[in-house]
């Protein structure tokens, strides 16, 4: 009978055991489950669809993010090398590569630029774990030559007084989009007459502004100047408009004295803010304030620099205005409209796409964040 007892608690004890053993091991799978959970659901969302459920490999996903050009293997290093296209940096491409990572459960191990790559403009050395733990060991490094389309934009804008049916036929063979800056006042009624022959252009208010360059034989221009009221500003600017009713924007003629003026400027801008247009600093006066002025109006504004004999000679300009379109993002190109400028830019469309460079009217330009 003892025997029997014994036999008896031991099986109760191990029942107890192993029903502990079970719910142990159910909490623990519990917990584990809702770690994952919590890891996967971190800060930065994951994708519902993991890649083990996904036929396309994490690192194809990757390439197809970044939109690698080449892709190669380097013995000596141990590393995958994706070449990128120029026309962002490489520490935006690895903001870029970190947020796809992360979004998808990776991880980044290392993360280090290079300074020392002499085949590429730039580079960068990336430790990645994947969603599936496994490591990748990359070296991105972005291309000295291969550009990427649409990379930066680059408007070109003719300063024009006069029109010839030469200038027009070659204005109409032009193979890109193009601003015209036209005074809409001090011209004869043919000039605007032939504005309407002209193809793919987008118009600009050039309002003469206040100078010391200003004299008696400016006033037909009907210059904005400091003595004006606020309401004789608007009604110039609302006449103008009405000769030229399509166009987009303003652009300061002479006006060094106007742009440095805070209350003049915002005299200028409240009209040019109602009609819709942006303004286009254009007076190469560093002591502007047309930038702080804007942000007291719902109005896009930029300073820009038009071509100065003084300075360079046109190829030299326009060479100029190339460079800095991939370097900055944007450029804007501003000179006289002569038929010898534009024979200056008969392949400036090809050139600028050969460096990712779209060519677009201001407004796009503009409109472009």
């Amino acid at each position: 009978m003892i025997k029997l007892k014994h036999i008896v608690a031991l099986f109760l004890a191990s029942g107890i055991l192993a029903g502990l053993a079970f719910f142990l091991n159910a909490q623990d799978k519990m917990f584990l489950n809702r770690k994952n959970t919590e890891v996967s659901s971190g800060s930065i969302a994951t994708e519902e669809i993991t890649d083990e459920q996904d036929s396309i490999p994490f690192e194809k996903k990757l390439q197809d993010e970044l939109k690698i050009i080449s892709s190669s293997y380097s013995k000596r290093s141990k590393r995958n090398i994706w070449t990128l296209a120029r026309g962002k940096t490489i520490v935006v491409y690895l903001m870029q590569a970190q947020k796809f990572i992360q979004k998808r459960g990776g991880s980044i191990l290392w993360m280090e630029e290079l300074s020392d790559n002499p085949n590429s403009y730039q580079s960068a050395r990336v430790d990645v774990l994947t969603p599936k733990r496994d490591t990748l060991h990359l070296t991105l490094q972005v291309s000295e030559n291969v550009f990427m389309k649409n990379a930066s934009l680059m408007s070109i804008a003719f300063q024009t007084t006069s029109l010839s049916s030469e200038i027009i036929a070659k204005l109409n063979n032009l193979d890109f989009p193009f601003d015209l800056l036209v005074p809409p006042f001090g011209l004869n009624d043919d000039f605007y007459k032939d504005l309407n022959k002209i193809r793919n252009k987008e118009i600009v208010l050039w309002l003469a502004m206040e100078s010391t360059k200003l004299n008696k034989v400016h006033n037909k221009l009907r210059p904005l100047r400091i003595h004006h009221t606020a309401e004789q500003i608007e009604e110039t600017i609302s006449d103008a408009k009405e000769v030229l009713p399509n166009a987009a924007g303003v652009a300061t003629r002479y006006g060094e004295q106007a742009v440095k003026h805070r209350q003049l400027l915002q005299a200028i801008l409240k009209p040019v803010e109602k009609k819709y247009m942006w303004f286009l600093d254009l007076s190469m006066e560093e002591r502007t304030v047309v930038p702080q002025t804007c942000k007291d109006f719902e109005i896009n504004c930029k300073v820009a620099f038009p071509y100065n004999p003084d300075n360079s000679s046109i190829e030299d300009y326009i060479h100029q205005k190339l460079r800095e379109a991939p370097k900055s993002g944007t450029s804007v190109m501003v000179i006289p409209l002569t038929e010898q400028n534009l024979s200056k830019l008969e392949n400036i469309a090809k050139k600028a796409a050969k460096q990712g460079t779209t060519l677009v009217d201001l407004s796009t330009l503009f409109n472009s964040k």
